[in-house]
């Protein structure tokens, strides 16, 4: 009987523990907006959802003093963040260590000469089912995405954008993606 709880409180433990990290990034962390599009809205075992990727995802490693030698597969990387004129996400610096400004933290999934391809956790968004293949389709060069990033480089998909609007996904689909 002791092992039962002993079991249930550790997988309680382990969900709130999850869900606890998230909400902490949600409320201390700064919101920037990146540019992304999305890729693949479908996923047969988990629902509609739209894979991102972002304009920081790719980095040239030679413009930030770095060398692809020094970067391996599954490094973690540091990717500093500014906003360009329209307020949008800008790498202003990566670096193998953390920086005092916004920085977002990322994974190197792959490398090539001298980029390096990151992601950041934050590479998929679900929607309710059958609006991934309309996000998709409709909205390609005019999505954007709020992300909130903590003091650690967490991030946490706050909001979809279209035209800078924040999208409200519903059951009863926003008619503006419909057309």
């Amino acid at each position: 009987m002791h092992w039962y709880m002993l079991i249930a409180a550790f997988w309680l433990v382990l969900i709130f523990g999850f869900i606890g990290v998230k909400e902490f990034t949600l409320q201390t962390g700064e919101e920037v907006i990146l540019k992304t599009r999305p890729v693949d809205p479908r996923d047969l075992f988990r629902g509609d959802y739209v894979i991102l990727s972002y304009q920081i995802s790719s980095v040239d490693l030679g413009s930030y003093g770095l060398s692809s030698e020094d970067i391996g597969l599954g490094d973690t990387l540091h990717v500093a963040l500014d906003r360009d004129s329209e307020g949008f996400g800008i790498i202003s610096g990566v670096s193998e260590r953390s920086f005092e400004t916004l920085s977002i933290r990322g994974k190197v999934v792959d490398i090539s000469s001298e980029t390096v391809e990151l992601e950041y956790g934050i590479e998929s968004y679900f929607v309710p089912e059958g609006q991934g293949y309309q996000i998709e389709r409709q909205l390609r060069d005019s999505l954007s995405v709020a992300v909130v990033v903590d003091d650690f480089g967490n991030a946490v998909i706050n909001s979809l954008l279209i035209d800078g609007e924040e999208v409200t996904v519903e059951s009863n689909y926003d008619s503006r993606l419909i057309s």
